[in-house]
């Protein structure tokens, strides 16, 4: 007993310890921004066991209830703490900065004070959001809706851009975003800018749109981010960005009769449709200034470059392996592969291009590989290079040059060399080679001897050896200038094409469709349509939008209905990405955008 009693004296003295060590604080803590008639509550904590509270005088806001005390305790390892708040529910009478001073407590015999609370309280847009009857979730619902003053400005829409001075190819944010004062519901009828004399790239993902609080003017918005682009200007001048427009279906008080008991007494509610159009922004885009090099790429931004050969030395007929790597910051998809020259004597392949590009709302940024394999014909030494490739530095306004050494590829002889076809090598300064040189012996042997009576000459094997060739030869020539021909014309070759890719891509959707892979199925029928239209009417990526797309519909005769229904599909894959419940939705597009395509293709 004696023991038990000595474990449970210092076990209280570790308790008693363990509180006084923690140094004592009286903390006060509130919303900083509220509006005039909002309710909010503000807390005083203390870590420690006190007594005494003493509030500070509050006269600048109604008090509707407090104090509310409450406590807690916790034992971990074994050290106990406590804590101890005393809490007010107030609401906001009038406009203004308002101060609410210390408050007091007791703590082992000394009297410790807390910090003060200052606190913003803002206007209201309309004298109707104001209601002091009701109960708890009346005034929960007022906050949101009641603030509506039919004039527009407590919803509309803005297109904001990073900048509006820039070069050509320079980036440039735009962001869409939605203010509110009213509860939203859904969108509808969204139209997009069209963005025209832009590159443009998409870096939001999120199908919901998260709303934040954001105060203009002295009024406080919620507002939500509809969609971030980046954009590069692809022509110099003054361009401008059309205004965004959508449906917004809010939530209002209704203002007519109560249609029941539940309506007199929480407030009875309506959806509505209200259209908005966000303003229009106009780019100055600079053009680059004079000099620019040969090697230009084209890209304006921050580029470095590096050159890699796999092998010094090698054999003929053996492959070797060039890697060119674009890394910066850029439009990197616009780059194309540089114009690198080599020996006459290195087969050369068309370059495998390999992407590691990030999109984000920094802009575009990673590298861009070229691989180009070569393959030396003969022993030799080649020279690979120099190469170089321009950029232009929007940051200093001038050109840079990025440059490659040349390297040395030692080429010794390999098997098969010999049997190659023979060509005459000048830079290299190697000898004439003669193969089948050998004098062939005269067959021997015994032969079977034709009957007199029957002539090979003007027999029909004669007219078929004359005229059989003759017509293989016409027949040849024919389908080898219909191949050229079908390869010069790459807008004829696209055209045709464009149904098959685009029931492809159509056959895509369809599987991310069975996996409920909303994102992915919209976007993938998006690019089934717009590069239908690209391919099939030979539209440049660049200038392709709905409404260019509309018009060349238009000149193609295609009927207005038929139009219609194209574009209102693109509409529904732009709006359905961030669109509650779109994923129900996916087998009506998906029948649509089939049926838009087989309509336009009977027509156009």
């Amino acid at each position: 007993m004696r023991l038990k009693a000595t474990h449970l004296i210092m076990f209280l003295l570790g308790i008693f310890f363990s509180g006084t060590v923690v140094a004592q604080s009286l903390t006060a803590s509130g919303p900083s921004q509220v509006q005039v008639g909002q309710r909010f509550q503000v807390t005083w904590e203390l870590n420690a066991n006190g007594s005494n509270f003493v509030a500070p005088e509050i006269t600048d806001f109604q008090v509707l209830g407090g104090p509310n005390q409450s406590t807690s305790m916790q034992f971990i390892n074994g050290s106990m703490s406590q804590s101890i708040s005393y809490s007010y529910v107030l609401r906001a009478a009038k406009e203004g900065d308002f101060t609410i001073a210390s408050a007091k407590i007791k703590v082992g015999g000394n009297i410790i004070s807390s910090n003060e609370l200052k606190i913003n309280v803002l206007k209201v847009a309309s004298q109707s959001a104001q209601s002091t009857g009701g109960g708890q979730q009346q005034q929960q619902q007022q906050t949101k809706t009641a603030t509506t003053s039919g004039d527009g400005s407590d919803l509309f829409a803005r297109v904001e851009v990073s900048k509006r001075s820039a070069y050509l190819g320079e980036k440039i944010t735009a962001d869409l975003k939605i203010y509110s004062r009213v509860t939203i519901v859904n969108f509808d009828d969204w139209k997009m800018p069209s963005f025209e004399g832009f590159w443009m790239k998409e870096t939001t993902t999120n199908q919901q749109i998260q709303l934040q609080n954001e105060v203009i003017d002295g009024v406080m918005y919620q507002t939500g981010l509809i969609k971030q682009v980046i954009l590069y200007p692809t022509k110099s001048g003054e361009i401008t960005i059309d205004p965004m427009e959508l449906s917004v279906i809010v939530r209002e008080r209704a203002s007519g009769r109560s249609r029941s008991v539940f309506d007199q007494f929480f407030g009875g509610y309506q959806d509505s449709k209200r259209p908005i159009k966000s303003n229009s922004v106009t780019i100055n885009v600079k053009p680059y200034p004079g000099g620019k090099p040969a090697d230009f790429s084209g890209l304006t931004g921050n580029l470095t470059m590096k050159a890699t050969l796999d092998k010094q030395d090698t054999k003929s007929n053996e492959a070797v392996n060039l890697k060119v790597t674009v890394n910066g910051d850029g439009n990197l998809y616009q780059l194309q592969a540089p114009n690198l020259e080599f020996p006459p004597d290195i087969e050369v392949y068309d370059p495998k291009t390999t992407d590691n590009i990030k999109v984000s709302s920094n802009g575009i940024s990673g590298s861009r590989t070229f691989e180009y394999v070569l393959i030396p014909r003969y022993a030799g030494d080649f020279e690979i290079g120099p190469f170089s490739m321009s950029y232009f530095d929007a940051a200093s306004g001038t050109f840079k040059t990025l440059s490659q050494e040349a390297f040395t590829l030692v080429v010794e002889k390999g098997e098969g060399e010999e049997a190659a076809s023979p060509s005459v090598n000048i830079a290299n300064k190697e000898d004439i080679r003669l193969i089948g040189s050998d004098i062939r012996y005269i067959k021997q042997g015994q032969y079977p001897i034709l009957n007199g009576s029957h002539f090979f000459y003007r027999s029909m094997p004669f007219y078929a050896a004359i005229f059989v060739p003759l017509l293989l030869f016409v027949l040849f020539i024919g389908y080898v200038q219909f191949q050229k021909s079908q390869g010069n014309d790459m807008g004829k070759l696209k055209s045709k094409r464009a149904t098959g890719l685009a029931k492809k891509r159509l056959t895509k959707a369809k599987k991310l469709w069975d996996e409920n892979n909303t994102a992915s199925f919209y976007e993938e029928v998006f690019k089934a349509l717009s590069d239908y239209a690209a391919d099939k009417f030979g539209i440049p990526v660049s200038a392709l939008s709905k409404d260019k797309i509309r018009s060349v519909l238009v000149e193609k005769k295609v009927p207005e209905e038929t139009i219609s229904a194209f574009i209102g599909v693109l509409d529904k894959t732009e709006f359905a990405r961030f669109a509650p419940g779109a994923d129900k939705q996916m087998g009506g597009v998906y029948d649509e955008a089939l049926n838009a395509i087989v309509n336009v293709e009977n027509h156009a």
